[in-house]
């Protein structure tokens, strides 16, 4: 029987493709929730024949593995030459600085999407529009390109035939990390009071997809009672990786022990730890531009060797990123961050996946079936409120009313207002 791995659409472009320098413009952060926002607001400009967020997958047999690509399409709707596919790109960025060629990655990834249309619908052509929203203005620039089906084929064929390659590597992977959890037993001869019934508890609510709250006393034994299940059930179909959730240091830190005695027992495990940007940015007084970061400047010609390097080890902590990092001249940051995506597990604060500003969006913003493994839970409340709120310094606005007065004496009133 065929051995099987899937990848989206974005992740085998990128892994492929990129090149030159980490692009700010593009990247996740504070502008992330205006960037729904901006889709979501054109989307429902198109009209009631646009079809937004439209989900395809196909299925490539090669090499005897069974390749599964999957993705969204932003939007798709059909004009007087046929269906066109729309891939939209929100940025803060001037448009005037945007052309047509101004980010290949984006091309492809509409391509590919017009591959598995054209191949579904048994199309001879299919367009491709790339539109450009400005976040603050929402103005349009639309760039659009009609292809033949042999064309998308070619095209997409190329980038299986490259991504390959790492995909045997990673099938080679799996299989030696679910022999080694299949053979792994409870790394003590008897369970503690109650650890069990957590464990099995795990387990079940994992394999059925639902949610589980777990209240019990200090020593039980938690974090071991909820990772050994949950590496159990990646043998049952359980998409990888397992997010393991934390507030605090300390606690990340017990998770850490606790993977490292399963895998000092025989456990085949690719984990990652991601640590905060400002506490590894190699360059903390600078920007994260190419112009003020040699880290930044050349990234992904770079990262690809270091990829290749570091997977030949388990263990992704904090000094072995940083190590890795400096030998091959990369962010360390953006590098961790590029790991999750080969990880089996991932630990990691919160924010990464509630914060609406900071959350991996590699991994949320086209859904997925992953495990939540929140340690410390009752801290979320807290938290939550520290992601979804702001605060306003008045001080700021008097200043810049005070600047812009005299000559914009509606936006100083404006300004006034706020400030009261």
């Amino acid at each position: 029987m065929d051995k099987k791995l899937r990848v989206s659409v974005r992740t085998l472009v990128e892994f492929v493709l990129r090149q030159g320098d980490i692009q700010m413009g593009f990247m996740s952060g504070s502008r992330m929730v205006e960037g729904i926002y901006a889709h979501q607001y054109l989307q429902k400009e198109r009209g009631t024949d646009y079809q937004p967020e439209v989900t395809l997958r196909t299925m490539v047999h090669q090499d005897g593995f069974s390749l599964e690509i999957h993705g969204r399409a932003d939007g798709m709707f059909r004009n007087e030459s046929g269906i066109v596919i729309e891939e939209i790109k929100s940025t803060s960025l001037d448009l005037d600085l945007i052309d047509e060629s101004y980010n290949h990655l984006h091309w492809a990834q509409a391509q590919c999407y017009a591959y598995i249309v054209a191949k579904q619908e048994e199309l001879a052509q299919v367009q491709v529009q790339l539109t450009y929203i400005q976040l603050e203005t929402h103005e349009l620039k639309e760039f659009r390109k009609s292809f033949c089906r042999e064309e998308l084929e070619f095209f997409f064929r190329d980038l299986v035939d490259r991504y390959c390659v790492w995909a045997n590597r990673l099938l080679s992977w799996t299989e030696q990390r679910n022999k080694s959890i299949s053979r792994l037993e409870f790394p003590y001869p008897t369970y503690r009071k109650g650890q069990r019934e957590l464990v099995v508890a795990v387990y079940k609510t994992i394999r059925e997809g639902n949610k589980l709250y777990a209240q019990a006393p200090t020593g039980i034994g938690k974090t071991l009672g909820t990772i050994f299940p949950a590496l159990k059930a990646l043998l049952v179909g359980q998409e990888p990786p397992i997010f393991y959730l934390t507030a605090k240091t300390i606690t990340r830190t017990v998770a850490e022990r606790s993977l490292f005695m399963l895998q000092q027992q025989g456990l085949s495990l690719k984990r990652v730890t991601l640590t905060a940007k400002d506490k590894v940015c190699f360059c903390p007084e600078g920007e994260c531009t190419p112009e003020n970061c040699s880290y930044a400047k050349g990234y992904y010609d770079r990262l690809g060797p270091a990829l290749e390097d570091i997977f030949q080890s388990d263990i992704w902590n904090r000094e072995q990123i940083e190590n890795y990092a400096r030998s091959y001249s990369i962010c360390p940051f953006e590098f961790s961050l590029e790991l999750t995506n080969w990880a089996d597990l991932v630990i990691c604060d919160y924010n990464y996946v509630f914060d609406p500003r900071v959350f991996l969006k590699r991994f949320f913003l086209e859904g997925g079936d992953y495990t939540f493994l929140i340690d410390e839970a009752h801290n979320l409340v807290e938290r939550a409120r520290e992601m979804f709120s702001a605060e306003l310094n008045k001080e700021e606005f008097l200043h810049l009313k005070n600047l812009v007065e005299d000559e914009e004496p509606v936006l100083g009133k404006r300004l006034q207002t706020v400030n009261k």
